[in-house]
C-alpha cells in the first residue's frame, strides 16, 4: 500500500470521505501519546464511522481539536453534559472534547500484519487495570522508557 504524506485538513476530510460510505480507514499510528499500547511504527489502526454508542469508555476515537490538530485518544469518561474526557495512554492528562468534533472510532488494531479487534474481554481488562493506574501512570511510563532505552 502507498502511503500519503497530507496535512491534517486533508487527512481529516479523506477520513470522513472513507468512512461516510461505510469504508474503513488505515492510519498509521504516529507520535507517543498512547503508548504502552500503542507504538509508533509498529501498529496500523482502522477507521471506521462513529456512532453515539461508541461514545463509551475505552473508546478510541480519532478527534480533531479547535486548532485542527488530529488526535487519537480514549475516552476515559462520558460526563453528564454529554462531554467527553479524553486520555492518552501514555499521558497523565486529560482533555474535554463535544461529540461533534470526533470524526471516526478505532475499530481494528493492525499489528505484525494481524488485525485484531479493541474490544475483546482480555483487552478490556488491560484497559480497565491501566486506567486505574492513572495516579501511579508517570512512574509506570518513566520505568518503561528506561527499559526500552529512551531518554525522555
Amino acid at each position: 500500500m502507498e502511503k500519503l504524506t497530507l496535512t491534517s485538513t486533508e487527512l481529516a476530510d479523506t477520513i470522513k470521505d472513507v468512512i461516510k460510505t461505510g469504508g474503513s480507514f488505515p492510519l498509521e499510528v504516529t507520535g507517543t501519546s498512547m503508548r504502552p499500547f500503542f507504538i509508533q511504527g509498529r501498529d496500523t489502526v482502522w477507521l471506521r464511522r462513529c456512532e453515539q454508542s461508541d461514545f463509551k469508555k475505552g473508546a478510541i476515537l480519532l478527534f480533531e481539536r479547535r486548532d485542527k490538530t488530529l488526535v487519537l485518544h480514549r475516552v476515559r469518561e462520558v460526563l453528564p453534559q454529554g462531554e467527553l474526557l479524553m486520555n492518552g495512554d501514555g499521558q497523565t492528562w486529560c482533555e474535554k472534547i463535544a461529540p461533534s468534533q470526533v470524526l471516526a472510532v478505532v475499530g481494528e488494531i493492525e499489528r505484525n500484519g494481524k488485525k485484531l479487534r479493541c474490544d475483546t474481554p482480555f483487552n478490556n481488562i488491560k484497559v480497565s487495570l491501566w486506567r486505574g493506574a492513572m495516579p501511579a501512570r508517570y512512574y509506570i511510563l518513566k520505568l518503561w522508557k528506561m527499559f526500552n532505552g529512551e531518554r525522555k
